[in-house]
């Protein structure tokens, strides 16, 4: 295929990290009406 799969893996993790994480701890601070 000529596309590195670990290159992939690591900037999905970073994607993870980035932007699926705060926006599930601000989901989730929003449900119990800290915000």
């Amino acid at each position: 295929m000529g596309i590195d799969f670990h290159l992939i893996a690591n900037f999905a993790a970073l994607f993870l990290i980035t932007i699926v994480g705060p926006a599930v701890i601000f989901i989730l601070f929003y449900r119990r009406g800290a915000l």
